[in-house]
C-alpha cells in the first residue's frame, strides 16, 4: 500500500508540475530551454567520447589490442622511439605469457605505376601475423603467408583494400595474381580485404610483407629502428602483467646487446590510447567546461524556482500547516524540477544531434572509418540520468529555504510580501557561483584563443609568406647500370631546379629531402671533433639530418649566423662539408668560431668527417609549438634521393602558382607523381588546427556560460526589485533621488558580480594547470585574462541596470498600494 500511495503521490505532482508550466510560460520556456543547452551539451560531448572508445576500433576483441612501443632514457627525458627488426624477432618469440601474437607495421607513401599517371597512394607494410592478429580475412583470396615474410628471402606480393580494388581494377573479380607495378617494381596481387578495413592508420590501400621493409642489411641491424609493433593480449591478462613481463625482456637485451639497448624500455599502451589519446584529452576539457555550462543553467533554473516558490509560499505554508510532512513537500518539488529537467532533456537530445554533426564535420583531425559519433540509445540514457540528478539537485534548492524557516516565520514573511533573508543568501550563493563558473570558463576561453594567436605568430627560424611547397618521387630509370652502382633517376635535381625556376612568378625555388612541417626528418647519433668522451649508448648526441641544394637558405631565408652554403664543388653523394644549427654549436663550441670544426654521423668509427662550413639560425622543422632539443644539420643534395620537396618563394599568391609548378615537373617527366602541395601558411595554420578547433568550441561554452549568468542577474535582480516594491516606493516617496535607487539596486548586483569574480580568478590558475598541454606557454597575466573579466563585469553591471532603471521609474502611489 506504500508503494502505491508513492506512485499515486508521484502522478499527481506529475500532474500539478504540468498544470503549474502551463500557468507560467514564460518561466517553462526560460528554464527548458536553459536546461536544453546544458544537458545537450553534455550529451553531444559524450555520444563523441563513447565512439573514441574501443567500439571505434572495428577490429576481434579491440579491448585487448596493444602497441608495443620501444623507449629510451636520454639524460631523465624518456622519448619514445620505433622498434628494431631484431627487437621485434626477439619480443615476439619471448612474450608468449602475455601475448597471443605480435605483428610488425610501418606506413608509408608509395608510387603506384602502370597506369596513365603515377599516383602516390598510402601503404603499410605489415608482417604475416598482421591479418590474423586483428582478426581480419581477406574477402577475396588470401593473406601473407610466414614464408613471404622472410628477410632472407621475401616475395614481392601485395594485398589490396576494397576501395582500392573498386578503384583501380574496376572491382575486377580475376584480379588474383595481376602485377601491380610500386616504386618501379613488380608485385603479385594475391587478396582483397573486405569494405571498411584500411589498416591501423585507416588511410592504407594495399600491404606489403614488411620483409620488403627495408633492405637486409638494415633488418638485420639491431640500431636502425622506426616501425611500430601491435599486440594481442591473452584472455585475461592485464595491461600491467603484460608490461612487466616486457619489463623483463627488456632488461635481458639490454644485458646482452648494451651497444644498442642500453637504457632500452617497452611501454605497452592500449591501441584505443594511441589512436584517439589527443581526441579523448581534448574532449575531456570540452566535457568538463560544458559540465559548467550545465551547474549554471542548473543554478539559473534553482533560482527561479526559489522565486516561485516563495510567490507560493502562501501555499506551501498551508499545506505544511494542514499536516504536509517536509518529505512529502521533498518530493512535491523534487518531482516538479524533474518534470521540467526532463523537458529540458527532451531538447537537449535534439539539440545534441545538431552538436554532434557540427563537432565532427568541423574537425580538423581525420576521423577513421569507424568512428562515427551518434545520439543513440546509450546518449538517451546518459540525457535521462543527467537530467534527473539536475532535477534532484534543482529541486532540493527551494526545498532548503522551506527546511530552514518555521511555519510561523512562513507565515509572517507571507503577510509582509517580502522574503525571508536566508532565502536571499541562498538566492545569492547560487549566483555568485554562476558567476565564478563562467569566469573560469571565459578566462580558459580567452587563454587558449591567445594561444591560438601565439601558436600562429610563432617565429619559425624562417620567412613562410609566399612559399610554395611540393613533394615529388623521382622514379629510377630503366637503362641498364653496371652492377653495385646506384640506379640513376630519370632526372636530374638540376633539370628540375631549372624547369621550375623559370616558371613565371617564382622568385626563387631550392629543394631537399624533406620541408618544414611537411614531411619526416631522420635522426641521426654523431660524435664532435673532441668532444666524444663521456657518451655511451642511447644518450649519445643526436640530430636531425636533411639534404638540401645550395639555394635552399636563401629560397626559405633562413639567415646565416656565420659562414656560408654549400659550393657546387660540395655538392656530392659522399660530401665533406655540412652546415649546422646554432644549437649544435652552443653544446659543443660556445664562445668559440664553429667553422672548420668537424662532426662525423653514426655510431661507425669509419665514418667520414664533415666540416662545419656555415652556421644557421635554428628552424622550428617539425613543430611550431615547441622547439626540438636536438639540433638541425644540412648536408648537400645527392641525386640518389627519390624523395625531393620544393620550396618555391613567388610573387604572387602561392595556390596560383600550384598548376605551372605542375606542368613545369610533368615536362621533366611524365612518370613523377607530384604529391602534398601546400602553401607554407596552410601548413602551419594546419599544425595550430587542433588548438583552434578546441578553441572555437570554448568559446562558444563561454559564450552561453555569459548568457546564462547575465539571465541569472537579472533575474535575481528583477525580482528584488519585485520584492522591494512598495519599499522603493517609500523611499521615492521620502524624496529619494531616482540615481540614488539605481546605484542601491546596481550595487547590490555588483557585490555579488565581484565575489564570483573573484573566486573564479583564483580557480582559474587550477584551469591554467589542467589545459597546460593544450596552451603555449600564455601566463594568466596575460590581457585576454583581463579582457575576459573586464567583459564579464560590463555584461554584469547591464544585468543590473537594466531593472535598476525599472525600479527608478515606479510610481509611488501604485508602490504604496501594493501589498
Amino acid at each position: 500500500m506504500r508503494i502505491r500511495t508513492y506512485f499515486d503521490n508521484v502522478r499527481t505532482d506529475v500532474r500539478h508540475a504540468f498544470r503549474s508550466l502551463r500557468r507560467s510560460p514564460g518561466f517553462a520556456a526560460v528554464a527548458i530551454l536553459a536546461l536544453a543547452v546544458g544537458i545537450g551539451g553534455n550529451t553531444a560531448i559524450f555520444s563523441v567520447v563513447e565512439a573514441t572508445r574501443v567500439r571505434a576500433i572495428p577490429y576481434k576483441d579491440p579491448e585487448r589490442l596493444v602497441t608495443l612501443i620501444g623507449n629510451v632514457d636520454r639524460g631523465g627525458t624518456v622519448e619514445r622511439r620505433g622498434a628494431s627488426y631484431p627487437d621485434f624477432v626477439d619480443w615476439r618469440a619471448q612474450a608468449t605469457r602475455s601475448f597471443e601474437d605480435l605483428a610488425a607495421v610501418d606506413p608509408q607513401m608509395m608510387t603506384l605505376g602502370g597506369i596513365d599517371e603515377p599516383e602516390r597512394i598510402e601503404t603499410e607494410f605489415v608482417s604475416a601475423s598482421f591479418f590474423p592478429l586483428l582478426g581480419a580475412t581477406p574477402a577475396l583470396g588470401r593473406a601473407f603467408r610466414e614464408d613471404e615474410d622472410r628477410v632472407a628471402s621475401p616475395t614481392a606480393v601485395i594485398v589490396l583494400s576494397d576501395a582500392m580494388w573498386r578503384r583501380r581494377f574496376g572491382a575486377d573479380p580475376n584480379v588474383l595474381g595481376r602485377s601491380v607495378t610500386l616504386t618501379g617494381e613488380p608485385f603479385t596481387v594475391i587478396g582483397v580485404m573486405p569494405p571498411g578495413f584500411a589498416g591501423i592508420e585507416d588511410v592504407a590501400e594495399l600491404w606489403l610483407p614488411f620483409a620488403l621493409w627495408a633492405r637486409r642489411d638494415t633488418m638485420t641491424n639491431r640500431g636502425n629502428r622506426g616501425f611500430d609493433v601491435l599486440g594481442r593480449l591473452r584472455a585475461g591478462v592485464t595491461l600491467e602483467a603484460a608490461q612487466t613481463e616486457v619489463d623483463t625482456i627488456a632488461s635481458r637485451l639490454a644485458r646482452e646487446y648494451p651497444s644498442t639497448n642500453d637504457a632500452r624500455g617497452i611501454e605497452v599502451s592500449p591501441l584505443a590510447t594511441e589512436l584517439f589519446g589527443r581526441l579523448r584529452l581534448a574532449l575531456q576539457l570540452l566535457m568538463a567546461a560544458i559540465a559548467f555550462v550545465l551547474i549554471i543553467a542548473c543554478a539559473n533554473v534553482a533560482n527561479l524556482l526559489i522565486a516561485r516558490s516563495e510567490v507560493r509560499r502562501r501555499e506551501i505554508a498551508l499545506r505544511m500547516a494542514i499536516g504536509a510532512g517536509r518529505a512529502r513537500l521533498l518530493q512535491q518539488l523534487v518531482t516538479e524540477s524533474c518534470v521540467l529537467t526532463l523537458l529540458g532533456a527532451a531538447g537537449g537530445l535534439l539539440l545534441a544531434e545538431v552538436m554532434v554533426g557540427l563537432l565532427t564535420t568541423q574537425s580538423p583531425v581525420p576521423l577513421r572509418i569507424g568512428f562515427a559519433p551518434a545520439v543513440d540509445a546509450r546518449a538517451a540514457v546518459f540525457a535521462i540520468a543527467v537530467s534527473l540528478v539536475c532535477g534532484i539537485g534543482v529541486g532540493l534548492a527551494p526545498w532548503l529555504q522551506i527546511r530552514i524557516a518555521d511555519l510561523s516565520a512562513r507565515l509572517k514573511e507571507s503577510s509582509r510580501g517580502s522574503d525571508g533573508p536566508r532565502s536571499q543568501r541562498l538566492r545569492n550563493s547560487l549566483v555568485i557561483a554562476e558567476v565564478a563558473l563562467a569566469i573560469v570558463l571565459l578566462v580558459g576561453a580567452g587563454l587558449m584563443i591567445q594561444s591560438v594567436r601565439k601558436l600562429a605568430a610563432a617565429d619559425p627560424g624562417f620567412d613562410p609568406d609566399s612559399l610554395l611547397t611540393v613533394h615529388i618521387s623521382v622514379p629510377s630509370a630503366s637503362t641498364p647500370r653496371p652492377p653495385g652502382t646506384p640506379a640513376r633517376p630519370v632526372v636530374t635535381s638540376r633539370e628540375l631546379l631549372d624547369r621550375v625556376s623559370a616558371v613565371p612568378g617564382v622568385a626563387a625555388v631550392a629543394l631537399g629531402t624533406d620541408t618544414p612541417y611537411g614531411s619526416s626528418s631522420s635522426a641521426t647519433s654523431y660524435t664532435a671533433e673532441g668532444q666524444d668522451g663521456g657518451f655511451t649508448g642511447q644518450n649519445r648526441p643526436r640530430t636531425y639530418q636533411h639534404r638540401v641544394s645550395p639555394g635552399f637558405f636563401a629560397a626559405l631565408r633562413i639567415p646565416f649566423v656565420s659562414g656560408r652554403t654549400f659550393l657546387d664543388s660540395e655538392v656530392s653523394a659522399t660530401p665533406s662539408a655540412v652546415v649546422v644549427s646554432e644549437r649544435l654549436v652552443a653544446r659543443f663550441w660556445p664562445g668559440q668560431d664553429p667553422l672548420g670544426k668537424r662532426i662525423k654521423l653514426g655510431l661507425d668509427a669509419d665514418s667520414p668527417w664533415l666540416s662545419i662550413v656555415g652556421v644557421v639560425r635554428d628552424v622550428r622543422y617539425r613543430r611550431v609549438a615547441e622547439q626540438d632539443r636536438d639540433p638541425d644539420i644540412y648536408l648537400p643534395f645527392a641525386d640518389r634521393n627519390a624523395q625531393i620537396g620544393f620550396v618555391i618563394r613567388t610573387t604572387v599568391p602561392p595556390a596560383t602558382m600550384i598548376e605551372p609548378v605542375r606542368a613545369a615537373i610533368r615536362a621533366a617527366n611524365a612518370s613523377i607523381p607530384i604529391y602534398n602541395v601546400a602553401s607554407m601558411d596552410e601548413r602551419i595554420l594546419r599544425q595550430a588546427g587542433f588548438s583552434r578547433f578546441i578553441t572555437w568550441v570554448m568559446g562558444v561554452f563561454a559564450g552561453i556560460a555569459l548568457w546564462l549568468c547575465a539571465l541569472g542577474i537579472y533575474g535575481v535582480m528583477s525580482y528584488v526589485v519585485t520584492q522591494r516594491t512598495r519599499e522603493i516606493g517609500i523611499r521615492l516617496a521620502l524624496g529619494a533621488q531616482p540615481r540614488a535607487v539605481l546605484r542601491a539596486i546596481v550595487g547590490s548586483g555588483a557585490r555579488l558580480i565581484v565575489a564570483g569574480v573573484a573566486i573564479g580568478s583564483v580557480a582559474s590558475v587550477a584551469l591554467r594547470r589542467v589545459v597546460s598541454t593544450q596552451l603555449l606557454d600564455i601566463p594568466l597575466t596575460d590581457p585576454a585574462t583581463g579582457l575576459a573579466l573586464v567583459l564579464f563585469v560590463l555584461v554584469g553591471l547591464a544585468a543590473c541596470v537594466v531593472p535598476g532603471l525599472r525600479a527608478t521609474r515606479l510610481d509611488p502611489v501604485r508602490a504604496l498600494r501594493q501589498e
